[in-house]
């Protein structure tokens, strides 16, 4: 309940200080769910840039940090009145929405769903969590820890764009993992309104609870709700970038654009992932400038503020990496900007990596490179036929398009769901369609292609589907104004599907309940559901407190109490393998950094050799003549070895 009580006071805070900002503008004429979403997420990036330059300043410390809650509390209560009578104005239409609107059992849903969710959010994170775990709350861990921003130079993601980050290291700061866990939450929360005020406004009324509905079903979304991931903030940007998109196109207001271009720049700002839609959405603006060239009012100056305030916003983040790494999109476009502690080998390790997701087998990277250009174009998932039959692969065998974990976890949490490609197309069933909802469609389309040809992982594509939620629960509201079959079908599809996802939300409640409760012990929990989890406790356990680790394999070391680096030649230069002719020169390393362990898996040891460098021989000589020893630890410890570093190697030059 704690966790529940800071976030929901960091949130109410951070609600005032965007209600402080929208007062610079005026707002009156949007709905006051619109205004509240709006204030949330202002005031979330607003603090979260805060925390970055306390970062920045070697300042990220209790102290100043509650000096800035404190001015930004006394900063936003001046907004209390504007902010209290929009919460009381949406609390008011959620009761009428439970109980008297005609579509109230889409309503029960979407709370039963986020009640369900809550729970999940306040577990531990544990063994499906893996980049929360190994990079957003691990790198807010090791921030907090040294106080200040500082390079993790063996965690290239750490370069990324991580406004959310911040949020997550004042978690940490104050609570833990759970309180952090909760403010990824709430970007889902804000992403469920901004998709209902975007359809409400731009597509059809009745059609919003739908949309919602939609949006909640997807597997992949529902299980964002409970992870400490970084999706859900681009998901909710973008739609609500979108949403004033929208606005602007109908009313032309520069107020209109700059928020649409605030909103693009904060989903840039959140993950690098965001530049495709604000660079879409820009190319949007332009043409729509360039149509009404003769009008007398032309658009070119929103054009201009919606381009600068994005760049704006996000540019902080690209700023820090171009100075840090001299790569502002570190590690991509290497060829271009270059970059520390990467390599052409790595580039093209990390692009093979991407490309392999999807239908089909990808060349090896040898093979790759040595085919022209034209041809790699369509190889492997990107197959001519490969492609076309990519929506119904993608609903229907999600597998290929996720990490790979069992395929029951696949469906369960990972998979996009049935909803869209069973309704959108039928919209060529129905005449009079929203002429907005064909910018949304035009805009999926391009988004669409994009995604097939950069990375086909099913989670990258989600602010893209939530674009295309408004047209499946336009085709739902539709087909259920008809009498028959089509209605009785329809709703048959529906709420079945529905009942599936919140039974994957029973199960997975049923398993975090427990602990939330306190009625499993955390230790057990941890121990049962996170594979590395029992030898990270043995090294917190029984190894100094100066102990420094090199893991190979196993990245998701947020429970590790020491310090640590990934090892595995994919991520960083800081040690070179592939010059290497023998275990002293890898000792040699490992004392240069300070490693005093090594923890790997050796089922796992092998393909870090397979066309990459050899790490697996260097270890295993190195063991055998003794520059390592193994470390006495139970066989529960599911496989992971442990080993010591017993004496030192020869120097070499790097």
């Amino acid at each position: 309940m704690i966790d529940i009580l800071f976030w929901l006071i960091i949130s109410f805070v951070a609600a005032l200080v965007g209600a402080a900002l929208g007062r610079l503008v005026t707002l009156r004429t949007y709905s006051p769910l619109t205004r509240l979403l709006l204030f949330v997420t202002l005031g979330y990036l607003v603090l979260a840039y805060l925390l970055l330059g306390l970062g920045l300043l070697g300042l990220l410390q209790p102290g100043p940090v509650l000096v800035v809650l404190v001015i930004l509390l006394l900063v936003g209560l001046t907004a209390f009145r504007t902010l209290w009578r929009d919460l009381c104005a949406v609390s008011s239409r959620l009761r009428h929405a439970l109980l008297a609107s005609s579509a109230r059992w889409l309503y029960w849903f979407l709370l039963l769903f986020v009640l369900a969710s809550l729970p999940v959010a306040l577990a531990p994170p544990a063994g499906l969590d893996w980049d929360g775990l190994a990079e957003h709350l691990a790198m807010a861990k090791e921030w907090v820890k040294a106080g200040r921003i500082i390079p993790l130079w063996y965690e290239h993601h750490s370069q990324f764009p991580a406004t959310l980050q911040m949020l997550y290291a004042l978690a940490l700061l104050f609570r833990g993992a759970a309180a952090a866990k909760l403010f990824h939450f709430s970007f889902g929360l804000i992403a469920l309104g901004a998709v209902f005020v975007l359809t409400r406004r731009h597509i059809s009324p009745q059609a919003a609870p739908w949309a919602a509905a939609v949006l909640a079903a997807t597997p992949v979304f529902s299980w964002l709700m409970g992870a400490a991931y970084v999706d859900l903030p681009i998901v909710a940007c973008v739609l609500l970038s979108v949403h004033f998109f929208l606005e602007w196109i109908s009313s032309g207001a520069v107020r209109d654009a700059a928020l649409s271009g605030l909103l693009a720049g904060a989903a840039m700002a959140f993950k690098m992932q965001g530049v495709p839609y604000f660079g879409l959405l820009l190319i949007f603006a332009v043409y729509i400038a360039w149509r009404g060239r003769r009008q007398k009012t032309p658009r070119w100056g929103a054009v201009a503020i919606f381009g600068a305030v994005g760049l704006l916003v996000a540019s902080p983040w690209y700023i820090k990496s171009w100075v840090i790494t001299g790569n502002p999109v570190y590690p991509f476009a290497y060829s271009t900007f270059g970059g520390k502690q990467w390599s052409v080998q790595q580039a093209e390790w990390y692009r093979h990596h991407q490309l392999q997701f999807g239908v089909g087998e990808l060349p090896s990277r040898r093979e790759l490179g040595a085919m022209p250009w034209y041809a790699r174009i369509f190889v492997g998932p990107r197959q001519p036929l490969r492609l076309l039959l990519a929506p119904f692969n993608f609903t229907f065998n999600p597998p290929p398009f996720t990490d790979p974990v069992s395929p029951v976890a696949v469906i369960m949490f990972f998979s996009i769901g049935p909803l869209y490609l069973i309704f959108t197309p039928m919209l060529l069933a129905f005449c009079g369609r929203p002429a907005k909802l064909k910018v949304l469609l035009i805009l999926f389309g391009l988004l669409w292609i994009w995604w097939l040809y950069s990375m086909q992982q099913s989670r990258y594509l989600l602010p893209t589907m939530a674009l295309l939620a408004p047209a499946a629960a336009y085709v739902l509201h539709r087909c259920t104004q008809h009498k028959g079959v089509l209605r009785g079908t329809t709703l048959a599809v529906v709420t079945t599907w529905l009942a599936i996802i919140l039974l994957i939300k029973a199960i997975s409640l049923y398993t975090a309940l427990p602990v939330v409760a306190g009625t499993v012990n955390r230790e057990q929990y941890l121990a049962a559901s996170l594979a590395p989890y029992p030898v990270i406790s043995y090294v917190n356990s029984h190894t100094p407190p100066d102990a420094k680790v090199i893991s190979y394999g196993e990245v998701r070391l947020f429970y590790l109490e020491r310090d640590y680096l990934w090892g595995d030649p994919v991520y960083h230069r800081m040690i070179i393998y592939g010059t290497m002719t023998g275990p002293e020169e890898l000792l040699a390393a490992y004392n240069r950094l300070g490693i005093t362990y090594v923890l790997y898996q050796p089922k796992l040891l092998n393909r870090l050799s397979a066309e990459r460098e050899p790490v697996g021989p260097l270890l295993q000589a190195a063991l055998e003549e003794g520059y390592l020893s193994e470390v006495v630890v139970p066989a529960a410890y599911r496989g992971y070895r442990l080993l010591e570093v017993t004496k030192e190697g020869r120097q070499v030059d790097y």
